[in-house]
């Protein structure tokens, strides 16, 4: 009987400790895995993660490639662009957020960027180098007054000298430091013929951050400069406290709750493309849901961008999530990225096509954005210039991220801008150009996380998550083997009893 009650005692025991674990490992533990991430990730004052949202801990790769054109004087004359990219020019891009104010689960902040060349990973790049390209303000000035001044055109075409001065052709070679960062010089000798073409450039540079007006009078035009000395509007972003998948959620960005460049808009109904969805592309929630997208809003290009997941993978040993943007990104199948405003190679309804968007609600200047090298885009613009290579792993935006703490491993935002290159009634110089949509560079923001961040993700916190992986399945395989071993006691006793001689009353009697 001793065995049968011990074999019980060991079943019971056993299944105790079968139920408690699955209970333990499937109930309480979660909970205290996603309690001691969200301490780590969420945005707590006077902890090392605000400290890092405040000031980013290491620089960006900030990469330009440009295309040099081969052939300008055929193209003046009529001809196919042939492009060359040339590059990459890199630089070191440093990123701060200056908090403003801050509730129980809101902070707003502006972010700042500069920029710093690195001359080791541009090699033999140097900032002084030449590059022959399309002449982006001298077709971007000249559609927007043939839009504003179409009946004055052959006026206008006698004012190019006093606009563009030595840059005054579709086609021009810059300095590569003047093109991003210095200016190219605009109306610096304008004289009284050109001061009134001058005076509305100005009031277009009011809504164009890539030109400036210098204390003579005079303008410049730059790509990027405009980043490095001025700081964001304003956002206003969740802390992620009262529920941390809402971490850095943008709420409000400029005060607005959605962007107001695209159509159709109205204080009623905003639009799709208007919508502010997602981050400041700097931090992404915890807890990823591989079934749904992940969004990031991109100020430079004035919309939310979509990335959803591809595959999962892995960086110096960390389990990533891989999101990308595909081609569904250009392909304005809403419609509402249509402005009819910038003239080229259109669809009936006035909208680019396939792969392309228009950008002159936001920038202030008919310049197109594509993937680089056209990826995904119609083969009219493809196939318009000689040079183009697109390929999706190099030229696709993506993000790598670790999936219990939404951290970023490894990603890319990459995009190409381009100009019409076309004939524009009254302007002499464009009268033989074939129309063609001319790409003149792609940027890309590149992050790899240095190895010390990597160390110090993979010992915090991954090395513990992965003992909980481990733990668990061999708690609950030796509380198994406690129930089992239990059960099979209990066989083993009784199989004993029923092998013992018992008394009955067939046995003999003793005289």
């Amino acid at each position: 009987m001793c065995g049968i009650i011990c074999s019980s005692v060991v079943i019971a025991v056993g299944a105790a400790l079968v139920v408690g674990s699955c209970v333990l490992s499937f109930i309480f533990v979660p909970d205290i895995i996603k309690n001691v991430i969200k301490d780590e990730v969420v945005l707590i004052n006077n902890t090392i993660q605000m400290e890092r949202f405040e000031t980013v801990p290491f620089a960006l790769r900030f990469s330009v490639r440009l295309f040099n054109l081969t052939n300008p004087d055929a193209v003046m004359a009529g001809g196919v662009p042939v492009v060359e990219e040339v590059g990459p020019w890199v630089y070191q891009l440093y990123q701060t957020r200056e908090l403003t104010n801050m509730t129980h689960d809101r902070v707003w902040y502006h972010r700042h960027e500069h920029f710093e060349f690195d001359p080791v990973a541009s090699y033999p790049n140097k900032e002084e180098d030449m590059v022959t390209i399309v002449n982006v303000p001298y077709h971007a000035i000249s559609q927007v007054a043939e839009n504003l001044i179409p009946n004055l055109m052959i006026v206008f075409n006698q004012m190019l000298d006093g606009i563009f001065g030595e840059y005054n052709s579709p086609i021009a070679t810059f300095k590569i430091r003047d093109l991003l960062f210095n200016g190219i010089p605009l109306c610096k000798d304008a004289g009284l013929t050109a001061a009134l073409a001058c005076n509305i450039i100005r009031q277009i540079g009011e809504g164009s951050m890539n030109i400036e007006e210098l204390e003579d009078g005079s303008l410049t035009f730059a790509v990027l400069e405009y980043k490095d000395r001025y700081p964001s509007l304003l956002y206003e972003v969740d802390r992620g406290l009262s529920e941390p998948t809402l971490l850095g959620d943008i709420i409000r960005y400029n005060e607005s709750s959605y962007f107001n460049y695209w159509r159709p808009y109205s204080d009623e109904e905003p639009g799709v493309c208007n919508m502010i969805n997602g981050t400041d592309a700097g931090i992404f929630r915890p807890f990823v849901d591989r079934t749904k997208s992940i969004y990031a809003i991109n100020t430079d290009i004035c919309r939310s961008v979509e990335l959803r997941y591809q595959y999962d993978s892995e960086y110096e040993g960390i389990p990533t999530v891989r999101y990308s943007a595909n081609e569904w990104l250009f392909a304005n199948d809403d419609g509402c990225f249509c402005l009819n405003v910038t003239r080229g190679h259109n669809r009936e309804d006035g909208c680019l096509l396939k792969g392309a968007m228009e950008l002159f609600s936001c920038v202030g200047a008919t310049l197109v954005l594509s993937y680089p090298h056209f990826l995904y885009a119609d083969q009219i613009y493809a196939n318009g210039v000689i040079g183009m290579h697109p390929d999706e792993e190099n030229h696709r935006i993506f993000m790598d991220i670790e999936p219990n703490t939404g951290t970023p491993i490894v990603g890319a935002k990459r995009a190409q801008f381009n100009v019409f290159m076309r004939h524009i009634p009254g302007i002499s110089e464009t009268q033989h150009l074939r129309t063609t949509l001319v790409p003149f560079l792609w940027i890309e923001e590149a992050l790899y996380l240095p190895e010390e961040f990597v160390n110090e993700l993979t010992g915090r916190l991954l090395h513990n998550l992965r003992l909980v992986d481990i733990l668990i399945p061999v708690l609950i395989a030796v509380c198994c083997v406690v129930f089992v071993a239990g059960i099979g006691l209990t066989i083993r006793a009784k199989r004993r009893k029923e092998r013992t001689p018992l008394l009955s009353n067939d046995a003999p009697l003793e005289n």
